[in-house]
């Protein structure tokens, strides 16, 4: 028990103790310590499976409200849920956290992921879970020369409705010097702009750095931190710091004052500091030229893990350099023990400190930069003008293409076979909006045949698409070899559900037809009878076409908003069904 309330403490974590073998951690429930004495295995095998090696009763224990099991395992401590199957969750980041000392808004922008192979490690929904626990508002990573972790990092802050910032290191190579910078996105041209670089680093530079030149051209919407090591060169560079500041607006300069193993990173970084706060602020006026702002860069999550960082660059270059025990997930208590013994008399620390770390806040709350996740961004098919004379639009190329192809390859008198699995998936692949998708393919591999390049023949998964095959994309006939064409297109995971809508039968002849103008500008001929799904007064209701009323929104089946919606023309009446 004693070494469980020591982990507890280290981890801040709030409890109370009950008895020498129960405690209750606030916010979250009580917790039985497992008695593990000559006990071999915390596991044991039986007939219903392995299961955790429990002397007491769960169900006893369930009763009395205790659903939460701790034990100890190796370094660490951890607890599982009698209420679940068995895992191992880590104790910690749970209930109650203990209140820090200084009451100062937040937010870390220095998180290092495992995205940033062999060298960052901690999957993302474990520091957004980490920052929640500790009460931040938003979470900020700043990988370097990578942005893969972005998109998982906003999925992962929606779920809990923390605020994100995508961040970015790199180095940038001003006349042979090179130099550590960060930028943040803040709007969405900054996202667009922060793509760009990591264009021009990992695709057009040949030593993986960014230069001066385009460091300015892609300043909007993005937030410069001039590196923790810069303050020299920003001292010898005051032209260059006129140009950014035209460029950006203002400038942060990143304050990390983390103590490193080696004393001479130490000394370089310490004099870095010492250099801006010399040149760059005046403590009597307290006013900056270059803002000071609190990032330390985090590689693993807790004190405890640096020993990550370590394997991980063994691992990549087969030795560990810069190596800190220090450069973890630190609360405003423990960034301040290390900020306020190096300042000296000069500095009213506390309220340097406070500026620091709400310019951290200042720039989460700036921060609108976010990925649009519900719609495709597939590149349209560019046609030449001879597909435009040939087929007249894309639509009409592709259903052409796949024509040509079902004459060409499906065996005879097997038709009624093969067009009822085609027929299946054209209309996946136009409700999913993938038609360019295969128009593109269809582009590139008869571009690569025509001079001369191998082209494989099964494209992977896409080789259970019939359509694709038709194409001449692939060369594997799906329904011979009783392919599966889910396996290359799954409906459901490309977002496309089964639901309510109305579904447009084709052209018909009628004597009695009603007009509609659509949003759009088209306009649709529907005959009188046709039936149609309509939210009316934000309610859904079947009418027929003539009983429409102005200001209805039509549900369409998404096949059609997507495609038909599209082409309407005055010459063209359809019919509709609603299902």
């Amino acid at each position: 028990m004693n070494e469980l309330i020591a982990w507890l403490e280290v981890n801040r974590i709030c409890f109370r103790k009950i008895d020498s073998e129960l405690i209750e951690i606030e916010d979250f429930g009580k917790m039985l310590l497992a008695d593990l004495y000559g006990v071999s295995s915390i596991l044991k095998v039986t007939d219903s499976g392995v299961r955790f090696n429990l002397m007491e009763s769960p169900d006893v224990l369930m009763q009395e409200e205790i659903y939460y099991v701790v034990f100890p395992f190796g370094n660490n401590f951890y607890y599982y849920d009698l209420r679940e199957e068995f895992r191992f969750n880590l104790l910690r980041y749970i209930g109650k956290r203990q209140p820090t000392r200084l009451n100062v808004p937040f937010v870390n922008l220095g998180v290092h992921t495992s995205f940033e192979l062999l060298n960052g490690s901690g999957d993302v929904a474990d520091w957004v879970r980490k920052a929640k626990y500790l009460g931040h508002t938003a979470l900020g990573i700043c990988d370097y020369n990578t942005m893969a972790a972005t998109l998982t990092l906003q999925k992962e802050c929606a779920k809990v409705e923390l605020k994100y910032v995508f961040g970015y290191s790199f180095t940038l190579n001003h006349l042979d010097e090179k130099v550590e910078m960060k930028v943040y996105a803040l709007a969405d041209k900054g996202l667009r702009n922060l793509l760009r670089i990591q264009k021009a680093i990992m695709v057009d530079s040949a030593d993986q750095t960014l230069t001066f030149r385009q460091l300015l051209d892609y300043a909007e919407g993005l937030v410069l931190v001039l590196g923790k090591r810069s303050g020299l060169w920003l001292n010898q560079s005051k032209h260059v710091v006129a140009m950014l500041k035209e460029a950006f607006g203002k400038l942060y300069f990143q304050v990390d004052l983390t103590e490193y193993k080696a004393e001479r990173i130490d000394v370089e970084v310490l004099h870095s500091v010492a250099c801006y706060f010399e040149n760059f602020a005046d403590p009597v006026t307290f006013s900056f030229e270059i803002e000071p702002i609190l990032i330390c860069d985090c590689y693993y999550l807790d004190k405890e893990d640096a020993r990550n960082k370590i394997i991980l660059n063994k691992i990549a270059t087969s030795a560990a350099h810069e190596q800190s025990d220090e450069q973890y997930f630190k609360d405003v208590d423990e960034h301040f023990t290390v900020i306020e013994p190096l300042f000296s008399n000069k500095w009213d620390v506390e309220k340097l400190f406070e500026r620091m770390c709400g310019a951290t806040v200042e720039i989460a709350e700036a921060a609108e930069a976010a990925y649009e996740t519900d719609r495709n961004f597939m590149p349209r098919y560019d046609m030449t003008d001879e597909e435009k004379q040939k087929y007249g639009d894309r639509h009409a190329m592709f259903l052409a293409l796949l024509e040509e192809g079902f004459e060409r390859l499906v065996p005879k008198g097997e038709e009624e076979v093969y067009r009822k699995r085609l027929e299946h998936e054209i209309y996946i692949l136009e409700s999913t909006d993938n038609v360019d998708y295969c128009l593109v393919q269809f582009d590139t591999v008869n571009w690569a045949r025509t001079n001369g390049i191998l082209v494989g023949c099964g494209r992977g998964s896409a080789g259970g698409c019939l359509a694709l095959y038709l194409m001449g994309i692939t060369l594997i006939d799906p329904i011979k070899y009783n392919l599966l064409f889910e396996r290359f297109l799954l409906p459901e995971r490309a977002g496309l559900y089964p639901a309510q809508a109305t579904v447009l039968a084709g052209e018909i002849e009628s004597t009695s037809h009603v007009e509609l103008t659509l949003g759009n500008g088209k306009v649709l001929r529907l005959d009188k009878d046709a039936q149609l799904l309509v939210v009316r007064d934000e309610t859904e209701i079947v009418v027929y076409a003539d009983q429409l009323n102005d200001g209805d929104d039509l549900v369409f089946d998404h096949r059609d908003y997507l495609w038909n919606v599209n082409y309407f023309d005055n010459e063209r009446q359809y019919n509709a069904i609603s299902r």
